[in-house]
């Protein structure tokens, strides 16, 4: 009976070790990376809109591996900076209802990942007005 027991005390001990330490919010080791292809017919964007959102998606990415490469602690900063940067960009780029559709876009693709185990970016739900 002892035995079961402390069997029974070790596997709830781990159980709740793992799960404390899963809680933690980790990023991606990848860039959360965006098809422009699909993105441009998604959008349905312009020739030129299309080679504008081009250019910001690799800033973006470039920013987001600036972030990865920095220590623990200033890594969800510059997650956080690379995020509402490309956000401010794309809203220059794209017309009310093209950014309206971005930023929905990328909250369910966020979604997804999280409920896959993958942390690419911060939440985003903003459709701010400024």
């Amino acid at each position: 009976m002892k035995r079961l027991g402390l069997a029974v005390a070790a596997v709830l001990m781990s159980a709740s070790v793992g799960f404390a330490q899963s809680s933690e919010v980790r990023l991606s080791k990848e860039p959360f990376a965006v098809n422009a292809e699909k993105l441009s017919s998604y959008l349905q964007l312009t020739p030129g809109q299309a080679n504008e959102v081009a250019e910001i998606n690799a800033y973006f990415i470039e920013k987001q591996s600036e972030s990865l490469r920095a220590s623990s602690k200033l890594q969800g900063k510059k997650m956080h900076q690379a995020v509402y940067g490309n956000l401010k960009l794309m809203k220059k780029a794209l017309t009310p209802e093209q950014y309206r559709k971005y930023v929905v876009l990328l909250n369910i693709t966020n979604n997804n990942n999280r409920l896959m185990g993958i942390n690419a970016i911060p939440d985003v739900y903003l459709a701010d007005n400024k």
